[in-house]
């Protein structure tokens, strides 16, 4: 079953491993170009969007025709009339398919490593482009384990769809929108929550010296005054950068001072008005509790998908 399932499979396989080398190709070349320039690196946002996409991209164009192709032709009726099982048939599809993702993902991921580090700049490097805290967001999304999480979790998803709306088409397209929308609440809402973030607080809005060094190096989750003896908004409450008022009216008395002497004064206005700067942040140290924590969230996302998967192809009538 396993021969037969890559013969049927082969076309689409072969098709991701293409696009995969293409992909592999161009992030050699950029990254080899771009880390000759010792002072500039910049990511653009095209770059971006398309390796955020990848692992959807990969998983669904894989994971979406391997039962809706099947229906769509309909050659799941002949595998099942040679007195094969529908769960044999699932079983040896999802593994054909599913070794082919993790593989090309995890290869990918490889090279994303390489080139994530070849064009990133220093934390320390103040003349521009995109540090190398691979905590924040833009790193984290396309560096470490979550890429072949996510990469499993597409396929699965385009495996369960293709087996509800059985039209390869249709199970991409709605598989990009669902992925687009799990990705995006899993960055807002789980991550910054996955492990306990650090805070620094400060009687000045301006962080320098230990703590623009500390919160700079991870992935800041909000700033802004508090009043003493609280590290995090009030319930109901957000950040907020804004001034309060005590400090507006403080600070406009200082603000020609130089920022030595502001930030002296502008600490002495918090103080008085009880009030202090904290940041909330993930700290770089928290990358792979990160990445471990989201991977094994979408992972078992994915394992649901599959399992959905078994319940309706097993309730097809043939």
């Amino acid at each position: 079953m396993t021969w037969v399932a890559w013969r049927v499979q082969r076309a689409q396989l072969l098709g991701a491993v293409v696009v995969a080398a293409i992909v592999m190709i161009w992030l050699a070349a950029t990254g080899l170009a771009m880390g000759h320039d010792p002072t500039w690196k910049y990511w653009p946002e095209g770059e971006i969007f398309v390796l955020d996409a990848l692992p959807a991209l990969l998983g669904l164009t894989i994971g979406a025709p391997v039962i809706a192709g099947e229906i769509y032709r309909p050659t799941y009726r002949l595998a099942w009339s040679q007195g094969v099982s529908r769960t044999a048939w699932l079983r040896s599809k999802l593994v054909v398919g599913g070794a082919v993702t993790v593989l090309l993902a995890a290869l990918v991921t490889l090279v994303l490593e390489w080139w994530a580090s070849a064009v990133s700049l220093a934390p320390s490097t103040s003349s521009g482009g995109f540090s190398d805290i691979r905590v924040q967001p833009t790193a984290f999304d396309v560096t470490g384990l979550v890429v072949v999480a996510y990469a499993v979790f597409a396929y699965g998803l385009g495996v369960a769809l293709g087996a509800v709306l059985r039209r390869p088409g249709w199970s991409i397209a709605t598989g990009l929108a669902i992925f687009a929308v799990v990705r995006l609440a899993v960055e807002r809402l789980v991550r910054p929550t996955l492990v306990s973030p650090s805070t620094v607080a400060n009687f000045t809005s301006v962080f320098s010296g230990t703590f623009s060094h500390t919160v700079s190096n991870g992935w800041l989750l909000g700033a802004g005054w508090l009043p003493l003896g609280r590290t995090v908004p009030a319930p109901g409450s957000t950040w907020s950068g804004q001034l309060p008022a005590a400090i507006v009216a403080c600070d406009d008395h200082i603000a020609a001072k130089r920022t030595a002497a502001f930030n002296a004064a502008q600490a002495h206005c918090g103080l008085a008005a009880h009030l202090h700067w904290v940041a909330e942040y993930q700290p770089m140290s928290h990358y792979w509790p990160l990445q471990l924590g989201e991977s094994a969230i979408i992972l078992a996302m994915a394992g649901v998908l599959f399992a959905g998967t078994v319940y309706v192809v097993r309730r097809w009538r043939a």
